[in-house]
């Protein structure tokens, strides 16, 4: 029944694009309408606004609008991003048109007035707002419904048309929150989403559930920075939240139609800031931070330290950007150590008939992991010290990228994207030792070296008059190149012999996957959107179960006003794929049974938007998705010979393909933003649970049970007041009831030597269990300002004290973080 609902729903959408698309293109026409203009402010100023200009776009953000006809005209434009919504969609159609009447349309109905100044200067400034013809340029705005989102498209489009949930976090949000890992950024702000918290002695982000679980193994969204694909999405970890323009998050396979395999439980696009100064000179801004983070292992609290420098320089017109930070903790845990080096730069320019932009990171993270203090009091054998390893781990990561797009006429914008990012990976962890969990999988597995390229072109055509028909063709075209080296040490384990022997690989890869993108989206009086979507991709990963995958996408949304508010009801159905074998798994370096097929997820959700003006918003989503072929690493239990001990025993490990799970549940979230005062919540409700189990499974799982390490419920709350040169934020989030290994029990059996090795495998397994009750974070920080560019700050992280039992009984955390800042702004 319920597959005849998702084809039922996915042809109905579908019909309907299909019968409608031909009439929409052959009657295109354009679709930028005269507005009602407001006066522009000029004494003494007529020949800089009698500058003709010719310019052209649709749908683009009113940022890049403005400064392509600021370029096109040559003048220096000043605005500040806290009076316009700079995200909002307008249209630009003029040739040869006076820059007076240009700017009255883009200005029309916003709280600004045009003033000009000297001969090349015009200044945005406060105005009372004047009221919008309903044939303005500007799109009938509400808020956050009608902002340029990139990750729902291939170069931008108003979020009004997106069939999806798609959640966007603004980069001046996470400043003020100061959060500075993918944890504190995401998790109580995106619903559905949940990061556990980074230690600082890992290098791997872990997620416990995007949607519920897309893998047996480790579940992650396919990352990308500034629309650069990211070699391994695990190691994006932490950022600089000082260098985010935001962060645009899809949920579930409902993306894999743009972005391909990989993306099969959502896509993560990290834009940075390329914002300019009003006045173009350079500003340089330092930022210090110090204090202690409280430890129950250490006899005391330790010492956390930050520091940061960026340089910034330009107009809206051509900007730079450079800056980087240095992050230090102390051993809260004996003999721990934690440092972080990030860097970060941008460039942009700005043409009447595009804007170009390039960007570059780099991350740095060096740590010496020792044995957990939590596994002290179990005596352990010498093979199970090694669970922890004393070796120092290191990583180096960068991007190098470069983008652009061009508006050949008012139809048809084209689009590039060309940059590489890589990594290199020291650990320390030692591979096929007991009972790993799915992160130390992925670890073993990224150890070495990799460098992806990505490349990708795409047009967009639009046809049609806004406020009636318009049709939206999009046609792309992308190839991404990973090439790896992996290199391993694996220790041999045996209860109460320890280690028997030592092998080492050294492994090298390439794969790549090339894909053709063809989507189709319909609007009717920005009303009713319907959009059809299919990504035909050839992937090298996919060897052995055929390399060419169809990615299809079906979506629909309607928006109506409801007097004071705005509802806008929509659906979506989505197909992802993941090869069986990636720089993120361990498949090559263990033993796998039969052979593997691809990883893959379908599923629809359905919800609904509301709007009050720009001040409320609330969203509800209901998902149901269906994951398949998916891979965990299984121990086994192998019995060899051996000269010294004959049919010596031991537990090695192998990838085994589990089956299928289903992940429901429902997502909700609000926000409110009253003058000073803003408050955001979220709340998730996730069943993730085993459907079935392939013939060849010999792992502790089986129908009908929960996945391991994914929450039930998580919820956030999140609140901010700024008023004059105070600020303050405060957060809380929460993930409670998942079910996980008993580690402390598990190492323990393990290492008496008493037990059985056979004690240790499949549904022997399923005593180890253990319920979760939850865990709870509350943070916060208060800002001052105390006198021209300085300021003073004061963050509290973890301050409810939880070290322990995230997401798991042996994993330590530090505990209360208070710390204090200063910065200065030249």
């Amino acid at each position: 029944m319920q597959r005849i609902t998702r084809l039922a729903f996915a042809a109905s959408v579908a019909g309907a694009i299909t019968s409608l698309a031909q009439p929409l293109v052959a009657g295109a026409q354009s679709n930028c309408a005269p507005a009602n203009r407001v006066s522009v402010s000029s004494p003494g100023s007529s020949d800089v606004l009698a500058k003709r200009v010719s310019v052209h776009g649709r749908a683009l953000p009113l940022r890049d609008a403005l400064d392509r006809v600021a370029a096109a005209a040559g003048v220096r434009l000043s605005y500040s991003p806290e009076v316009l919504d700079l995200s909002r969609p307008v249209c630009l159609d003029y040739e040869s048109a006076p820059l007076g009447l240009v700017l009255a349309d883009l200005l029309s109905g916003a709280p600004v007035r045009p003033l000009v100044l000297g001969i090349d200067q015009i200044v945005l400034t406060p105005a009372a707002p004047t009221v919008t013809s309903p044939a303005a340029p500007i799109l009938n705005s509400v808020g956050m419904l009608d902002r340029v989102v990139v990750t729902g498209s291939t170069i931008g489009a108003s979020q009004r048309a997106l069939p999806v949930a798609l959640d966007v976090v603004a980069g001046r949000d996470l400043a003020q929150r100061g959060a500075a890992s993918i944890s504190g950024a995401l998790d109580g702000v995106v619903p559905g989403l949940w990061v556990w918290e980074q230690s600082p002695l890992n290098l791997l982000a872990r997620y416990g559930s995007i949607r519920g679980a897309s893998s047996f193994g480790v579940s992650y969204p396919k990352v990308y920075v500034d629309g650069i694909e990211v070699a391994n999405s695990l190691l994006v970890t932490h950022l600089d939240p000082e260098s985010v323009s935001r962060i645009e998050v899809i949920r579930g396979p409902q993306g894999a139609a743009l972005y391909g395999a990989e993306a099969i439980s959502g896509v993560m696009n990290i834009v940075t800031r390329q914002d300019g100064l009003e006045n173009g000179a350079p500003r340089a801004e330092i930022r210090t931070q110090g204090g202690t983070s409280a430890s129950d292992y250490a006899g005391g609290n330790v010492l956390t330290q930050s520091h940061a420098v960026s340089l910034r320089a330009g107009t809206n017109v051509k900007s730079a950007r450079l800056g980087g930070t240095v992050s230090t903790i102390g051993a809260f845990i004996p003999g721990a150590s934690s440092q972080q080096v990030t860097a970060s730069g941008g460039l942009r320019f700005v043409r009447s008939r595009g804007v170009f932009n390039g960007s570059f990171r780099f991350f740095a993270q060096d740590t010496r992991s020792p044995t957990s203090p939590v596994l002290d009091n179990l005596h352990l054998s010498s093979p199970l010290a090694l669970l922890d390893s004393s070796n120092r781990q290191s990583v180096r990561e960068f991007t190098l990228g470069a983008s652009g797009n061009f508006a050949q006429n008012d139809h048809w914008t084209h689009s590039a994207v060309a940059g590489v990012d890589g990594y290199t990976l020291q650990s320390g962890g030692v591979d096929d030792a007991a009972f790993p969990s799915p992160l130390d999988s992925a670890l073993r597995a990224a150890t070495g070296n990799a460098v992806r390229t990505t490349l990708r072109a795409s047009s967009v055509g639009q046809f049609g008059e806004t406020g009636r028909t318009v049709a939206t063709v999009t046609l792309a075209a992308e190839h991404s190149f990973v090439h790896d080296e992996t290199v391993t040490t694996s220790a041999f384990l045996t209860t109460g012999l320890g280690i028997r022997s030592n092998s080492r690989y050294a492994i090298s890869e390439s794969r790549s996957n090339a894909g053709l993108i063809g989507q189709l989206s319909a609007s009717f009086r920005e009303t009713l959107f319907l959009t059809g979507g299919l990504r035909i991709e050839r992937n090298t990963g996919l060897v052995g179960v055929g390399d060419i995958a169809t990615l299809p996408m079906l979506g629909a949304s309607l928006v109506r006003s409801l007097g004071i508010g705005t509802l806008k009801i929509r659906g979506a159905f989505g197909r992802g794929i993941r090869p069986p074998q990636t720089s993120n798994r361990s498949g090559l370096l263990m033993g796998i049974a039969g052979t593997p097929s691809p990883e893959q997820q379908t599923g629809i959700e359905a919800g609904a938007d509301l709007f009050f003006g720009k001040s409320v918003a609330l969203h509800v989503t209901h998902f149901d998705q269906r994951a398949s072929g998916l891979i965990q690493p299984v121990s086994v239990y192998n019995v060899t010979s051996n000269e010294e001990i004959p049919h010596y025993r031991r537990l090695v490990y192998e990838l085994q393909n589990v089956g299928e799970i289903t992940n429901r549940g429902w997502e909700l979230s609000g926000s409110v933003d009253g003058g000073p005062w803003s408050l955001g919540g979220t709340f998730s409700q996730v069943d993730s649970r085993v459907r079935k189990l392939a013939s060849l499974y010999s792992g502790d799982l089986q129908p009908g049970d929960r996945m391991l390490e994914v929450p039930a419920r998580t919820l956030g709350l999140n609140a901010g007041y700024s008023r004059g040169r105070l600020s303050m934020s405060w957060r809380v989030s929460r993930a409670s009831d998942w079910i996980n290994y008993d580690r402390l029990s598990l190492l323990s059996a393990f290492a008496g030597g008493q037990s059985d090795p056979g004690d240790f495998v499949g549904s022997e397994l399923r005593s180890y269990w253990k319920q979760y009750g939850g865990v709870t974070r509350l943070g916060g920080r208060v800002g001052l300002t105390v006198g021209r560019g300085m300021s003073f700050m004061i963050d509290g992280e973890n301050l409810l004290d939880e070290q322990r039992g995230e997401p798991d009984n042996v994993t330590v955390l530090p505990g209360r973080t208070l710390s204090a800042g200063l910065r200065l702004s030249f």
